[in-house]
């Protein structure tokens, strides 16, 4: 519960992302988005798990926990969920936070650490011109929590490693798609294959919330070169690294609007390399194990049941100490359902 604080992190340094004083603000809906997303392995909203095999469960969770959602030998990748009391009581917990730890097999270990604070840090709030992300209450640590990063930008880090952050316009926040499977050695490709920001958020623009009136924005961006300069509410932010993509948008609640006052990343894998696709590494966590598809007596596919879809019947099974542990019950948990690899 250390991690769920009120209070902002410290040691954020400023950034080249730094905003100019001709900023615009991307307007942003009153409500949390109610477009029903595609299932494709990840979480969004109330904590809704999104399975790699079109499952679809809800997962409670604990205020101020983290929860281990995919673990093998390529990655670790954690969730810590946070309760927002003026929520409705079914729908009032959110994932505040997300940490990945990647690559540790090649001892090239990447920890990344991205957490959201209830308030703006002072720089943030204080200076009128400052261009920060999510209006500077979300945070992004590339060295496991030593410091952080509140700014937009494109960041390199580590070998092969990148993150896009930047403020999103509401009609541009994406809904959901599936990860596709890399067969190139990332390690190999050359910085010229490397996509600049503005094709990232054009990439899939059919999964938008409003694609036709994204498609505008990001012309704007374009002939004005100013998407890292843009305020807003919303973030979106792009992790690559070798073994395997990020997608994460972090939505918030409106501030003249507090019928429901949250903060939510909602997060998913958009490419995974074909060594860890394919690996005989069973993966494990909440997520991981949503990749072998489970059938009941009668041969269908079980696809909603939380506890016929998880080894582990209580939530606490896949509790962690912290954000970057990889210790939980239900990575001992054999299952008695029938299984079949999804190989």
């Amino acid at each position: 519960g250390s991690w769920c604080t009120a209070t902002p992190p410290t040691n954020l340094p400023t950034t080249s992302g730094a905003a100019p004083t001709t900023s615009t603000v991307a307007p942003v809906p009153t409500a949390a988005p109610t477009v029903a997303p595609t299932p494709g392995g990840g979480f969004n909203g109330d904590p809704i798990i999104l399975g790699l095999q079109n499952q679809i469960f809800k997962f409670e969770g604990r205020d101020g926990a983290w929860y281990s959602n995919i673990s093998n030998k390529f990655l670790q990748w954690n969730m810590q969920f946070r309760k927002f009391d003026s929520c409705p009581a079914d729908e009032n917990m959110f994932v505040s936070g997300i940490s990945l730890s990647i690559d540790f097999e090649n001892d090239k270990k990447s920890d990344i650490l991205i957490i959201t604070t209830p308030e703006a840090t002072p720089e943030c709030r204080e200076d009128p011109d400052k261009v920060c992300l999510g209006e500077g209450t979300i945070h992004i640590s590339l060295g496991g929590g030593q410091s952080f990063i509140s700014q937009p930008g494109d960041y390199h880090f580590g070998n092969m490693n990148r993150i896009v952050a930047h403020n999103t316009y509401a009609a541009c926040s994406r809904k959901w798609h599936d990860y596709d499977v890399s067969k190139n050695d990332w390690r190999h490709l050359k910085t010229l294959q490397e996509k600049k920001p503005l094709q990232l958020l054009k990439d899939n623009k059919s999964q938008m919330i409003d694609a036709t009136e994204c498609n505008r924005w990001i012309d704007d961006r374009t002939n004005q070169n100013d998407l890292f300069q843009q305020k807003g509410k919303w973030s979106t932010l792009y992790i690559e690294t070798e073994s395997v993509s990020f997608h994460v948008e972090y939505r918030r609640s409106d501030f003249f609007h507090r019928k429901c006052d949250f903060q939510s990343l909602d997060a998913w894998m958009t490419k995974v390399s074909d060594a860890m696709e394919t690996s005989a590494d069973t993966w494990k966590g909440i997520l991981g194990e949503t990749k072998y598809k489970i059938y009941d007596g009668q041969g269908q596919q079980i696809t909603t049941d939380r506890n016929l879809l998880l080894h582990g019947k209580d939530d606490a099974d896949y509790e962690v100490d912290g954000p970057f542990s990889a210790e939980f019950a239900a990575a001992t948990m054999s299952s008695e359902k029938i299984v079949v690899s999804s190989q």
